[in-house]
């Protein structure tokens, strides 16, 4: 975090995280965007699920980010004025994708498309833009595996987005004596779980 910057961590259920085995492999903060008037920086935080990756490096040889989690605590300088966060969600929204797509082409997944958007509450009381995403990555083999992934954001005491991604098709190439359950549907439901916990 850079000395200027005073914005904290995103607020999480860490317990939990830890007992289900996500490690936190990414903290940081960085400028998201610049308004006619203020700077936008993200206090980022990245989960993994690293026996998974153990995994599929022991049964494919690839080493890769395969599930994980993030949320970001959004801070503005100078902070907004009363009533402006609804003028600008849509910009915020718009950023979060964005930045969510370029993300995970950097992550080494292709065909990276976005699909329709629904509202939805989270724990908080608060109304998020759940945004839904497919990509796919393709091993040495040729195979090429299909991920699925979401992206939320909402405004509840300041500015919150999380989201994250998870195969969809791994136990095709995972061995069921591996320990480890590649199941799409449980992975669905504790990703958005994960992300409806995200406190402002």
């Amino acid at each position: 975090m850079s000395a200027q910057s005073r914005v904290g961590p995103p607020s999480l259920p860490r317990d939990r995280l830890e007992n289900d085995g996500w490690s936190l492999v990414e903290d940081e903060v960085e400028v998201l965007f610049s308004l006619s008037a203020a700077r936008v920086e993200g206090h980022t935080q990245v989960f993994e699920d690293a026996a998974l990756r153990a995994a599929v490096r022991e049964a494919t040889g690839v080493d890769h980010m395969w599930r994980f989690f993030f949320a970001t605590r959004v801070s503005f300088t100078p902070s907004l004025a009363p009533g402006i966060a609804p003028l600008i969600k849509s910009r915020v929204t718009s950023e979060a994708r964005s930045s969510f797509a370029d993300d995970l082409l950097d992550r080494g997944f292709e065909k990276v498309a976005k699909g329709e958007r629904k509202r939805a509450r989270v724990r908080s009381g608060a109304r998020a833009e759940f945004t839904p995403f497919k990509a796919r990555f393709e091993l040495p083999n040729g195979r090429i595996l299909d991920m699925e992934g979401f992206l939320a954001v909402w405004f509840d005491d300041g500015f919150v987005i999380a989201g994250g991604a998870y195969p969809a098709d791994l136990d095709a190439v995972l061995d069921e004596d591996r320990g480890v359950e590649a199941d799409a549907d449980a992975y669905r439901e504790e990703l958005l779980d994960l992300i409806r916990s995200v406190g402002t």
